[in-house]
């Protein structure tokens, strides 16, 4: 070790050589600090001891000489795979292979999205990118970094959140005592109508807004307009997140057919002929709405078409889907100084609502009952979407980051919805249905999130229903059957799909096996799939 020591020191000193090491440093803590979703004041805590390791090391201090010796590439296949790893945390909130796989299924466009989402790649690229050339400067000729490098290579490997992501989902997945899921699902088909007046429904999913929101020591005011609702009816306060209901499709999904969106994922067919129709054999609420004469409305501020929400909709029966493309035209579109779009994702919520009232006046107007399913987008993640009208809402604007002010603003704009439709003489024999889609993705305030047990909203609005907390352990599949009993519906054994009504108070799946086990089964599910997807064995 000594003679390779002196070896390099042999060699003539490279210019700038400093630089190189404290810009090794700084990308260095900056991933790690990402990695661990730490507070980034941590990297000025941490550059002192680490940038003078390395000027002790002599990192990159010598010019290379002679050929490249092999292996000086070494750490870099665990930093590339912790490079892929950081970046699906940014585009999908966590690393999970169901809504990877599902969404590289889809059409992925959205007015803009994948601009905004190559530019969430390319952030996260940049630390790996200078990390690659300052190791290349340093260590492709120098037989002591290399030395170093091939040492913390199988570390690296073995503690790498790629490794264990992949590992973990592979052993679970593959698990020997699993839950047979089609044992424990109801037919929903059996759901029998009221036999009175039916009443209409408003359904309205906001973004990632999670009942964790609730804590006023850690987000203030936020979800001060939910908790009014929730005050003038049923709540549930046990929703966990089960595996492949963890964003927005698939949480729309297992709310509406009482299953978790168990996508085709890597059965071969790719086809896009083939999985144009999202679980075309799944018997979900408005299938059960339409066969009982509802006029149905599917309305989203981004656009329909993205990542198979489209296919969802034709596939269950809605009469009428619209999203950006339909409801734009006819709302300004706010704009950066740079001239792009400042919501890539769609419309300001406070648009969508706007549009969705007008819809109510419309659907009111027939004889049939109706069902409008309306999903925001304010509180999408990294940092969310603060719409027009609470620029100007001091209120809003007083908290400390647009995350929070992108979710406060938008709980504000759904209470005000719903205030409009009911001073209007438009909630007479109609549900209201407010909650959230999965829980939040990465964004400013994840860390205190993730601090806390994490649960779902859902509240239920309707004349006669008195105002009522469920702590019933549950998942997302078990508000379907809920919201079939807040319209009249009976349900023989109080199910639907492998949902259990959480009017009834009766145990759910999640609370009978426990979530993990919940999970474990999901992921290792083909039986049920195949009969949601029409898929015969063999085929």
């Amino acid at each position: 070790m000594l003679k390779l020591w002196r070896s390099d020191r042999a060699e003539p000193t490279r210019p700038y050589w400093m630089i190189w090491a404290a810009v090794f440093a700084i990308t260095l803590l900056n991933i790690a600090v990402k990695v661990t979703d730490e507070d980034p004041t941590l990297i000025l805590f941490g550059f002192p001891p680490l940038f003078l390791m390395l000027l002790a090391l002599g990192f990159g201090r010598h010019f290379a000489s002679g050929r490249p010796a092999m292996g000086w590439w070494l750490p870099l296949i665990p930093m590339v795979m912790l490079m892929i790893w950081c970046v699906f945390i940014q585009v999908f909130g966590q690393f999970s292979l169901a809504p990877i796989l599902f969404h590289f299924q889809y059409e992925m466009e959205s007015n803009g999205v994948m601009s905004f989402v190559a530019l969430q790649v390319a952030v996260e690229l940049l630390p790996f990118l200078l990390l690659f050339v300052c190791w290349r400067q340093a260590a492709r000729r120098h037989r002591r970094m290399q030395t170093l490098g091939a040492l913390l290579t199988v570390p690296l490997l073995v503690f790498n959140p790629f490794t264990y992501g992949i590992g973990n989902h592979v052993m679970r997945a593959y698990a020997s005592d699993q839950l047979d899921l089609t044992r424990h699902f109801s037919d929903p088909a059996v759901a029998l109508k009221p036999e009175d007046r039916q009443p209409n429904l408003i359904h309205i999913y906001l973004e990632s807004t999670e009942r964790t929101l609730w804590d006023e020591s850690l987000f203030g005011k936020t979800a001060a307009p939910l908790k009014r609702l929730e005050a003038r009816g049923f709540s549930a306060a046990g929703i966990a997140e089960s595996e492949k209901t963890n964003w927005t499709l698939a949480g729309q999904i297992a709310s509406n057919c009482g299953v978790p969106l168990l996508g085709l994922g890597m059965t071969g067919r790719y086809d896009f002929a083939h999985v144009k129709a999202l679980l075309p054999k799944a018997v979900c609420l408005s299938d059960i709405l339409a066969r009982d004469g509802y006029t149905l409305t599917f309305m989203q501020g981004a656009m329909l078409g993205f990542a198979g929400t489209d296919g969802f909709v034709a596939a269950h029966n809605y009469q009428k889907g619209v999203g950006y493309a339909e409801i734009g035209a006819n709302y300004p579109a706010p704009v950066t100084a740079f001239g792009t779009r400042a919501n890539p994702w769609g419309i300001d919520d406070e648009d969508l609502f706007d549009a969705a009232f007008k819809e109510i006046v419309a659907l009111s107007s027939g004889e049939k009952p109706f069902g409008l399913t309306v999903s925001a987008i304010g509180g999408h993640s990294p940092h969310g979407f603060v719409s027009r009208s609470c620029l100007a809402d001091a209120d809003v604007m007083s908290l400390p980051n647009q995350t929070l002010q992108a979710f406060y603003c938008t709980n504000k704009l759904a209470e005000a919805f719903i205030k409009k439709v009911e001073e209007a003489g438009l909630l007479e024999n109609t549900v209201v249905v407010v909650q959230s889609d999965h829980l939040a993705m990465r964004n400013q305030i994840y860390r205190q999130l993730k601090s806390k047990e994490r649960r779902n909203t859902f509240i239920i609005l309707k004349d006669g229903l008195s105002p009522r907390l469920s702590t019933t352990a549950a998942t997302m599949v078990d508000t379907y059957p809920t919201i079939l009993e807040a319209l009249g519906y009976t349900l023989p054994d109080r199910k639907a799909g492998l949902g259990v009504s959480l009017l009834s108070g009766n145990i759910t799946l999640a609370g009978e096996v426990g979530l993990d086990r919940l999970n474990d089964a999901i992921l290792s599910d083909s039986t049920l799939r195949d009969k949601l997807w029409g898929i015969h064995p063999g085929t």
